[in-house]
C-alpha cells in the first residue's frame, strides 16, 4: 500500500498567529514534524499543505515540498483532503505541525495499523497518562476505547479515568484510507463534533472505525507561545542524550 504524509500548515491561528513558522531552537516549528516524517519507513512522500506565500517560502527554505491550498478551507483535515484527492495513494497521514516531538516510528505504527486491519477507516494515537492536572485540562483531549482498541469517544472534558487515575491522552495524528478521508471531508460537521469541537467525532458519528495505537513516549504540542520554552527545553535535553 502506498502512503503519503501531509502536514497542514495554515498561517492564521486564532490563539497563536503564524504558529507553524514560529522559531523553536532556531528552526520553524513545522520543520520538526517534517523531519520526523522524512525518517518514516512507511511514507513514500511528505508534503506540506500551505495557504500563504509566506509559509510556502519558509518551508521551501529547508527543502520541503509544499502545495498551495485555498486560504478559506475550514480545517486542517479539509486542507489535507484537498491535496490528497490528486494523489495516487492508499493511505494518507495527517501530520500536525504543532507536534514537534512525535517520533518517526509512531508514524510507521499508525500506517501499519491501517495496513494490517481492513476494518479500520482511520487510525490515531494515544498514550496512557496519570496526571490529574492534564486530566482536567480542556486542551488535553481524552480518548476511551474498547477491548480491541477501537475508539469509542473523545472529549476535552475529564473522561475515562481508571480507579488508579490513569487515562488515555489523545495525540491528534491520523492515518486515513484515502477514500475515507475524502468521504469525511464532504460530510457536514456532526452534532457531537460541534459540541466538543473535535473533528474525529464526525467519523465516529458516521460509522467510521478508528483504531488506536499506543505511544510509549509522550509528546508535547505547541498550542500557545508560552509552550515554546518547554518544548525547547525538551529538545535540548534530547539532543544532549544523543550527543
Amino acid at each position: 500500500m502506498t502512503s503519503y504524509g501531509i502536514i497542514p500548515a495554515r498561517l492564521g491561528s486564532s490563539r497563536f498567529p503564524a504558529k507553524v513558522i514560529a522559531s523553536v531552537c532556531g528552526k520553524p516549528l513545522v520543520q520538526y514534524i517534517w523531519e520526523a516524517a522524512k525518517k518514516s519507513k512507511k511514507l513514500k512522500k511528505v508534503l506540506i499543505a500551505v495557504d500563504s506565500s509566506e509559509v510556502m517560502k519558509r518551508v521551501q527554505s529547508f527543502g520541503a515540498e509544499a502545495v498551495m491550498t485555498p486560504s478559506d478551507l475550514p480545517s486542517g483535515s479539509d486542507r489535507v483532503a484537498f491535496v490528497a484527492k490528486d494523489l495516487s495513494a492508499d493511505i494518507i497521514v495527517n501530520l500536525q505541525a504543532d507536534e514537534p516531538l512525535l517520533p518517526a516510528d509512531a508514524i510507521d505504527e499508525l500506517v501499519q495499523a491501517i495496513e494490517e486491519d481492513p476494518e479500520l477507516s482511520l487510525g490515531t494515537l494515544a498514550i496512557l497518562k496519570k496526571d490529574p492536572t492534564s486530566f482536567q485540562d480542556p486542551n488535553i483531549v481524552k480518548c476511551v476505547m474498547d477491548s480491541r482498541r477501537r475508539a469509542l469517544y473523545f472529549s476535552r472534558k475529564p473522561l475515562g479515568s481508571s480507579p488508579e487515575g490513569d487515562f488515555y491522552k489523545h495525540v491528534g495524528i491520523y492515518a486515513y484510507r484515502k477514500e475515507a478521508l475524502l468521504k469525511l471531508s464532504h460530510l457536514p460537521p456532526s452534532p457531537l463534533e460541534r459540541t466538543e469541537k473535535l473533528e474525529q467525532l464526525r467519523a465516529l458519528e458516521n460509522g467510521f472505525s478508528i483504531g488506536v495505537r499506543l505511544l510509549t513516549q509522550d509528546t508535547y504540542a505547541v498550542d500557545l507561545p508560552t509552550d515554546i520554552p518547554t518544548v525547547e527545553s525538551i529538545l535540548r535535553a534530547l539532543q544532549g542524550m544523543v550527543n
